[in-house]
């Protein structure tokens, strides 16, 4: 005799359904990680967690809500949590300002103040390393290094000195 899905679903019950499901995602989470790439990175995990979500708000209940409405809760939590919570998980590239690359001065840096360069097509501010030295508008610079949104930059005539 072969079981039907309401004898199993009678037997199991909906909230061990939503339980196993769970288990089952997570774990292709955990085998299969490396192999999903990038674009889909996390998303078996973050299934399997919302359907174990699912799985305890319907234990112990009385009344159940229909199979189909279990299922639209389910995927309306596992979209909102991809949304908005797998790219906090998910490393981001950092922009690294590589070393002794060359920039050009657009305004005026004050020694002490910053000023406006164009290195590699945009706009940045910048302030010298050396703060007494003050570099004219026009010149190459090289930047030393990124501080927050600004260039730490050395004029050319450091270096040909």
């Amino acid at each position: 005799m072969l079981l039907s899905p309401t004898l199993i679903w009678s037997v199991i019950g909906p909230s061990v359904f939503w339980f196993l499901t769970g288990v089952i995602l997570c774990l292709t989470e955990l085998f299969l990680g490396k192999s999903l790439g990038t674009k889909l990175k996390l998303v078996p995990l973050i299934a399997g967690v919302s359907s174990l979500i699912v799985g305890l708000l319907l234990l112990g209940r009385n009344s159940l809500p229909l199979f189909r409405f279990q299922v639209m809760y389910w995927m309306a939590v596992s979209l909102a949590s991809v949304i908005w919570l797998r790219p906090m998980f998910l490393k981001r590239k950092k922009f690294i300002v590589r070393d002794a690359t060359e920039a050009k001065t657009i305004t005026e840096i004050l020694a002490g103040q910053t000023g406006r360069v164009i290195y590699e097509g945009c706009f940045w501010q910048a302030c010298c390393e050396d703060r007494s030295i003050a570099i004219a508008p026009n010149q190459k610079v090289y930047v030393l290094r990124r501080e927050g949104n600004t260039l730490i930059v050395a004029p050319e005539s450091i270096f040909h000195s």
